[in-house]
C-alpha cells in the first residue's frame, strides 16, 4: 500500500470523498476546455479516485477474455472496466480511461491548482506491460506483440521478473491534468502539455505534490493511466499498467507563479518541467522553467539561476514516448535552503508553502 500520512497528521486531513469510475464519471482520453464536472469540491478537500487501467478495454475479444488469456480469473477483472469498455470511443481520443473532471471551487484562470498526492494503492493484485511492433523508442525491434502479466507480491513490495529480478512497487498516476485553455480546443490525452496530462513522471508517488496552471473555472482535474512501476522515459510505450486508488488533496493557490508548465516537489526535491514534441525544444523549455523558478520565486539573478541550473540541476527524460516529450529538471532542496534562511523552500510563490503532502490548518 502507498505511504499514508502519519497517524499524528491524519486527523487534521478532511475525510476523503470517494469518486468511483463508471459510465457517468469516466470516458476515453480527451480533454475539453468546457467540461461538466462529475464532482465539485472545496479547496482543501481530499478525494479518493478509484481509477481503472485501460489495459484490456480495447481488446477485440473483450476484457474478460483478454485477461483470461493472461491467467487472470474473471472474478479479478474489475466490473467497472467491463462497463467503461462499452462506451463508444470518440474520434481522436487516446486509449486511456480518464476519471473526472473534478471541479475545485474558487479555482480561476491564472491560479495554480496544487495536487497533494497522499496515497496510491492497488485495486487488483496484478498489472500488465504491453508492447510490440511500432511501440516505444525502438519501434522496429519486435515483430510480434507482447502482453506480460505482473503479479504483485502479497506484501505489495515488488513484482517478480525473470531471473529472480524484483521490480520495486512504486505506484503513481501517469495522467493528472486540468482542462486545457479554450484556444487549444478538445485535445487527445495522449500527448502531455501545459495542462499536465500523460506526463508519466514516475516520481509523483505518495508524498509528492504536483502544481498545474489553471485555464478554466474550477480547474477541472482528470486522472487515470495509473502505474505500479516504470523507469524514466517509459521507453517500450507502457509501464506496469495497474488499476489504483489515488487519494489527493486539492489546494487552490491564489497568487501562485508558474511560468507556463507544471512544476512538482517532494520533501527533498523541486522538479521543473519542459514539454514539447522536439527534444531540443523540450530541454530548452525545461531550462527556461528552472531559471524562471530560481529567479522569480527564489529571487536569484538570471546569471546565477542559469549557472546553478547547469551545476546542480539534473535534466531527466521523464517521458520519451506519446508524442510530446517531458524533460524534468531536478534540484535538491537542501541546496536551496540558504536562499530562504532555512525555511521551507517555496515552489510556486504566493506566500510560504507547506511541506509536500502535509495538511493545511
Amino acid at each position: 500500500m502507498g505511504e499514508m500520512p502519519s497517524d499524528r497528521l491524519r486527523h487534521v486531513l478532511p475525510e476523503p470523498v470517494v469518486l468511483d469510475t463508471n459510465r457517468k464519471t469516466a470516458g476515453w482520453g480527451l480533454f475539453t476546455p468546457t467540461p461538466e464536472p462529475v464532482l465539485t469540491v472545496k479547496s482543501g478537500a481530499c478525494v479518493t479516485i478509484n481509477t481503472v487501467s485501460w489495459v484490456g478495454a480495447l481488446a477485440p475479444e473483450g476484457p474478460v477474455a483478454y485477461f483470461k488469456a493472461l491467467g487472470v480469473p474473471a472474478d479479478q477483472v474489475l466490473p467497472e472496466l467491463m462497463e467503461v469498455a462499452k462506451i463508444p470511443r470518440p474520434e481522436g481520443a487516446s486509449g486511456h480511461i480518464l476519471t473526472g473532471p473534478i471541479g475545485v471551487e474558487g479555482a480561476e484562470p491564472g491560479d495554480v491548482l496544487e495536487i497533494r498526492i497522499l496515497d496510491v494503492s492497488p485495486r487488483v493484485p496484478y498489472g500488465v506491460n504491453s508492447t510490440g511492433p511500432g511501440c516505444g523508442i525502438l519501434d522496429d525491434l519486435l515483430d510480434r506483440r507482447s502482453d506480460r502479466l505482473f503479479q504483485l507480491d502479497p506484501d505489495q513490495r515488488y513484482y517478480p521478473f525473470a531471473g529472480g529480478i524484483k521490480i520495486p512497487f512504486k505506484p503513481f498516476a501517469g495522467i493528472m491534468a486540468v482542462a486545457p485553455p479554450t484556444s487549444a480546443g478538445t485535445v487527445s490525452a495522449n500527448p502531455p502539455d501545459r495542462w499536465g496530462g500523460n506526463m508519466d513522471f514516475r516520481d509523483l508517488v505518495a508524498g509528492s505534490t504536483l502544481y498545474l496552471p489553471v485555464f478554466q473555472p474550477g480547474g477541472m482535474f482528470y486522472t487515470g493511466d495509473t502505474h505500479g512501476a516504470q523507469g524514466h522515459g517509459e521507453v517500450d510505450q507502457t509501464a506496469i499498467e495497474h488499476s489504483m486508488s489515488l487519494t489527493v488533496q486539492f489546494i487552490v493557490r491564489k497568487g501562485g507563479v508558474l511560468k507556463e508548465f507544471p512544476r512538482a516537489e517532494n520533501d527533498d526535491h523541486v522538479w521543473c518541467m519542459g514539454i514539447h514534441a522536439d527534444y531540443s525544444k523540450a530541454i530548452r523549455i525545461a531550462g527556461q522553467e528552472v531559471v524562471h523558478y530560481l529567479a522569480n520565486v527564489l529571487g536569484m539573478e538570471d546569471v546565477d539561476a542559469y549557472t546553478l541550473s547547469s551545476l546542480v540541476g539534473d535534466f531527466k527524460i521523464a517521458e520519451a514516448v506519446n508524442g510530446n516529450k517531458v524533460i524534468v529538471v531536478e534540484i535538491d532542496k537542501d541546496l536551496l535552503h540558504p536562499l530562504v534562511n532555512g525555511a521551507d523552500v517555496p515552489v510556486v510563490g504566493g506566500g510560504p508553502q507547506p511541506p509536500a503532502g502535509r495538511p493545511v490548518s
